[in-house]
């Protein structure tokens, strides 16, 4: 898998352009607002505002929580995404880049305030367990968001996933590279897999019908104090996104979980 992603995730990959929690300003805002909120609120409860990161990228969001303060421990399993976190914000002493080949995070410690997740969950098989184990790494009172996953497909409306489909045809056929884009629209609309495609591997969230957002808010209830769904409307056309938001649909969701009261530590991020 780290292959994989390393593939994909080359020095060449560009996240704003093809990621709309970066691309549209009027979404980025809100989600950014949503992670300055959730720093205030533990920031008010006399918690450090510690981060851990996982699957930084090349730190949309780790910007952010920098500004805010922050002392963030980012992770990536790509090694050009992390030489680029480095060039962002090495010189600045609150971070600090972390190689995770595996998904272990076995060179990270405990006890932080905040997990950050964004645009990470789709990515991983078992990201309930996934999920268990990076919360293990919170210290008491502490805090998970994660952002920019799809909604389980079943529980988007007929409309939603039609409208989407139009979005992301549209934003991919004309963006060059034919074939990997026809490969790209063909394999979305049969539903193959193929394992052999770092592509399928990275995204492979599309055959296996999204993200089970209520699984994770059932799972995390077990371990925290308050569990919230944030659905909103998310795609890669700025028109699409536009028309999805005015019609108020929901395809893409967050976690915001706080009050962690388990107070054990260890464990780790498996994929």
């Amino acid at each position: 898998m780290q292959e994989k992603q390393e593939f994909v995730y080359s020095a060449e990959a560009d996240y704003r352009a093809e990621s709309p929690h970066l691309a549209h300003h009027v979404l980025y805002d809100r989600l950014v607002g949503i992670l300055r909120k959730t720093l205030r609120d533990l920031k008010a409860a006399g918690l450090p505002l510690s981060v851990l990161e996982i699957g930084a990228g090349h730190g949309g969001y780790t910007e952010p929580a920098l500004a805010a303060g922050c002392q963030v421990t980012a992770v990536e399993m790509s090694r050009p995404s992390l030489a680029r976190l480095a060039e962002k914000f090495g010189a600045n002493p609150n971070f600090n880049g972390v190689f995770d080949a595996d998904g272990t995070l076995s060179e990270v410690g405990s006890g932080f305030s905040l997990i950050l997740c964004v645009a990470v969950l789709h990515h991983i098989p078992d990201y309930l367990a996934a999920l268990t184990q990076a919360s293990s790494r919170l210290g008491p009172g502490g805090a998970l968001l994660t952002l920019q996953d799809p909604i389980w497909y079943p529980r988007q409306s007929k409309v939603s996933r039609g409208l989407y489909r139009v979005g992301y045809y549209a934003w991919r056929l004309p963006r060059g590279n034919w074939k990997r884009g026809v490969g790209s629209v063909v394999r979305r609309t049969r539903g193959t897999l193929d394992e052999d495609n770092p592509s399928d591997m990275v995204e492979y969230h599309v055959v296996r019908n999204g993200v089970d957002e209520s699984a994770i808010r059932d799972l995390l209830l077990e371990k925290f104090g308050d569990v919230r769904v944030l659905p909103y409307w998310s795609n890669q056309s700025a028109a699409v996104q536009w028309l999805g938001t005015r019609l108020r649909l929901r395809n893409t969701f967050g976690i915001l979980a706080t009050g962690y009261r388990d107070p054990s530590h260890g464990g780790s991020l498996s994929s």
